[in-house]
């Protein structure tokens, strides 16, 4: 009999288990809308109250992304000073949505996007909360404007948020070339330059966080939100300043300082994991 009730709560306890990821993500999905809406309507009076609006609603964001990680249990490590300058442009590697969570957990931002970025499920809401410099690729007229916005965002003293890759990687080589454009409002200038390296621990036999390629949207982000945690570091690189040199020369540079140190980061964990010998 005894061995009957601890088999039938061996059961229960295995059910438990097998069932606990859909039961995570049910409440994670449930608990980022209530979320999102809570912090949408808090950015409401800001909306049309011009770059003193924008400078509220990029700590409201950052508000957003703490949230939000409490929710999906995100860890994240910072390793650096996140305020050693009061605003500029702040450059980082791409491997997916979650590091928009990552980033504006750490820095009130105002993130740039493309019109693209509208029609995204829960991405697009999110990014929007930030007032983005919205980029169109297809409109010389529209890609004129943003740039001036990226100059009026930096000299207000905010953190305008940018991925120069052009896209998001699975985190495991070196840090795509930049396309120069959004070093334009920067370059020949005061204005400080930010780089940040982003990565992600990734456990064994567990699908990667990062999201790339020809992957789809909704089937990774169902994944993940059933995932009992993730944990990113956050690595702020000293601020680069354009001492002269044009758009692409800075682009370069930057390029060429983060390729560098994030090399040496993979070089660090692949000694770590393998007790010194590479």
């Amino acid at each position: 009999m005894f061995l009957n009730v601890i088999s039938g709560i061996s059961s229960i306890r295995t059910g438990w288990a097998h069932n606990m990821p859909l039961i995570r993500r049910l409440y994670r999905i449930t608990a980022l809308a209530v979320w999102l809406a809570v912090v949408t309507i808090l950015s409401v009076p800001y909306r049309f109250r011009g770059w003193y609006g924008r400078k509220k609603i990029s700590h409201i964001l950052r508000l957003w992304a703490r949230g939000v990680g409490r929710i999906i249990n995100l860890r994240v490590k910072v390793h650096g000073d996140p305020c050693q300058v009061p605003g500029g442009l702040v450059v980082s590697n791409h491997l997916g949505y979650i590091d928009i969570v990552v980033h504006g957990s750490v820095f009130p931002l105002r993130f740039t996007s493309s019109t693209e970025t509208d029609s995204w499920p829960v991405v697009g809401p999110i990014v929007a909360l930030s007032n983005p410099v919205l980029v169109n690729r297809f409109s010389p007229a529209r890609s004129k404007k943003a740039k001036r916005d990226y100059a009026k965002t930096i000299r207000r003293g905010m953190y305008l948020m940018v991925y120069p890759e052009g896209t998001s990687t699975d985190g495991k080589g070196g840090v795509l070339p930049f396309k120069s454009t959004c070093f334009e409002a920067v370059a020949q200038s005061d204005m400080p330059v930010i780089p940040v390296l982003i990565r992600y621990n990734e456990p064994e036999q567990r699908p990667t966080v990062c999201w790339y390629g020809d992957m789809t949207l909704v089937p990774h982000l169902w994944r993940i939100l059933g995932y009992a945690s993730i944990e990113a570091d956050l690595f702020i690189l000293p601020p680069v300043y354009s001492e002269g040199r044009s758009r692409k020369e800075l682009a370069s540079y930057v390029h060429d300082v983060m390729d560098a140190g994030y090399r040496s980061l993979i070089a660090a964990e692949k000694a770590l994991y393998t007790g010194g010998k590479i």
